[in-house]
């Protein structure tokens, strides 16, 4: 435990819950907070649900955001371990940390769509999804190729467009499982994306063949 507080020493809470929001997926955060707490002592999982909402209070004081993080971090183990003593499992370390991480992935989740949130934390804006703007480069190559150097309509060239398009989008899908330039933050949501977009490029394509 100590080595970890060492680590969060020096830095801002906020920081921290800023490190999961660029590093993971909503899913991914969501997967956490159910993998960690499977991860407690059977007789503590009943306890989670109440301690996220205990520590949700603090949230409305932006005070505590800017709190250094081993600071916090005593205090949520602390906390913890005040919940877990009657379990007969307070000094259990890694049953503390996990409680610790819950929390914080619970603050990550709560944050992600709601930038009043983030300003108010004091995290800092999404940087520009350059990866996804870029990508579409792709599909507008092909479209100004298809209309300059080949003889097909208006029509035709739109459907290879789109048609494109659609296929970059089931790329990302597969990986990285978001197209965050068009707000796309879900794998489900890029495949929805990408086939509604070859249906329709295939359909204008073959209308004017």
């Amino acid at each position: 435990m100590a080595e970890l507080r060492a680590q969060f020493a020096g830095s801002c809470f906020c920081e921290l819950v800023q490190h999961h929001l660029r590093r993971q997926s909503q899913d991914q955060r969501m997967q956490g907070i159910r993998g960690t707490t499977e991860m407690l002592p059977e007789e503590a999982r009943a306890f989670v649900e109440g301690f996220i909402d205990r520590w949700n209070i603090h949230a409305y004081d932006q005070g505590f955001w800017q709190r250094d993080t081993a600071s916090v971090f005593d205090e949520i183990i602390g906390d913890a371990r005040s919940v877990l003593s009657p379990l007969g499992v307070s000094a259990d370390d890694e049953a503390a940390f996990n409680m610790f991480n819950i929390v914080v992935l619970s603050y990550a989740y709560s944050a992600y769509d709601q930038p009043k949130m983030r300003e108010f934390m004091g995290i800092a804006g999404t940087r520009f999804p350059w990866p996804s703007a870029l990508a579409v480069l792709y599909p507008i190559t092909a479209t100004i190729y298809i209309a300059a150097w080949t003889p097909a309509g208006p029509t035709m060239v739109v459907g290879y467009g789109l048609a494109n398009l659609g296929y970059l989008l089931f790329a990302a899908g597969i990986w990285p499982g978001s197209f965050r330039v068009f707000g796309l933050k879900k794998r489900w949501q890029v495949f929805g994306a990408a086939l509604a977009f070859f249906i329709l490029g295939t359909v204008l394509s073959n209308v004017s063949a």
